[in-house]
């Protein structure tokens, strides 16, 4: 690697952190605007009501348009609850695409790196596989290419760092495809996780975490945006100080 690709890949993550405390700059006015008009319709006296379909012009409206009307103390529950969850689960589903997108511009880059001669068809396919049995993790540590090693003063392992990251994947997963509901199988891989943690950092594991009821459903605050947050913020600037302590050879 030579300082020139060091640098390249440190650029890579630091437009990730931006996008990252972008993301939840627009997600907070939308937080926001939620209070602001649940405090409004709180006190409004002089409209009974919204319909959400009445300002649409008619060559835009659906050929079975049903109009969606709220009074007003509808609407401040919706804002109240509904619709600021909308925005939490939008905030974790933008989060974590923007940091596999980070993760996968950073593969890209190192596989060429390491294999200049490389087809565009293959190196499509290995980014496509990214995921798939830890072949991201798997590259950016083996010690024949990047060999990237925790930073001098964490003690968390790479292996620890990506499985946490995992499971903000596993997050996302639940709130596309389940509904917000956690499947089986990935309940089973957040158990398998916990087990995988050290003793002392099982509190780390999300199978720990409030984020779930008893039923499996995911139960987002913002207290949970925040820290979601936080750790995003955390795990790129964990590669950033790993790639920056890698010596030149």
């Amino acid at each position: 690697m030579t300082e020139q690709n060091k640098q390249d890949a440190l650029s890579i993550l630091g437009n990730g952190l931006a996008k990252i405390v972008n993301n939840y700059s627009e997600n907070a006015l939308l937080i926001n605007s939620c209070f602001v008009a649940a405090d409004r319709y709180r006190t409004i006296t002089g409209t009974t009501g919204l319909s959400t379909t009445v300002n649409i012009p008619v060559e835009l409206r659906l050929d079975n348009e049903i109009d969606v009307q709220y009074t007003n103390e509808d609407l401040v529950r919706k804002y109240s609850l509904d619709v600021q969850n909308i925005v939490f689960q939008n905030y974790v589903i933008a989060s974590v695409s923007l940091v596999d997108a980070t993760l996968e511009d950073l593969y890209e880059h190192f596989i060429k790196v390491y294999n200049p001669a490389i087809t565009e068809a293959e190196l499509e396919k290995q980014i496509r596989n990214a995921w798939t049995n830890d072949n991201l993790l798997t590259f950016l540590t083996n010690p024949g290419s990047v060999h990237l090693q925790k930073p001098n003063d964490k003690q968390t392992e790479f292996s620890e760092a990506f499985m946490r990251y995992s499971e903000l994947r596993i997050l996302r997963h639940s709130l596309l495809h389940t509904n917000g509901k956690l499947s089986d199988k990935n309940h089973q891989k957040l158990q398998d996780n916990l087990a995988n943690t050290p003793n002392k950092r099982k509190h780390f594991a999300m199978a720990n975490s409030p984020l779930f009821n008893a039923n499996r459903e995911i139960v987002l605050s913002i207290n949970h945006i925040l820290s979601i947050r936080q750790y995003l913020d955390r795990f790129l600037m964990y590669l950033y100080q790993s790639i920056n302590e890698r010596p030149i050879v």
